[in-house]
């Protein structure tokens, strides 16, 4: 039995085909950021990611104070 996750050419699609999903959403995506992104060595953009991580964290924790102040100051 051979593993689902490798897939021969044969499985592939044809190089010309245009998926109708992909295509819907190609207009919605950014592709200049994608490309500044893809310039970076994988380091740079792993901390870059972890950096935008730490901002995701202090966010959601300076959220969760505000709620918790609001509710004791009520």
């Amino acid at each position: 039995m051979s593993d689902p996750r490798m897939a021969s050419t044969t499985d592939l699609a044809p190089a010309d085909f245009q998926d109708p999903v992909v295509e819907a959403f190609k207009k919605d995506v950014d592709r200049s950021l994608l490309r500044e992104n893809l310039k970076l060595t994988p380091a740079e953009r792993s901390r870059k990611f972890e950096r935008n991580m730490r901002l995701v964290y202090e966010l959601r924790r300076a959220a969760r104070d505000r709620r918790q102040r609001s509710l004791t100051e009520s």
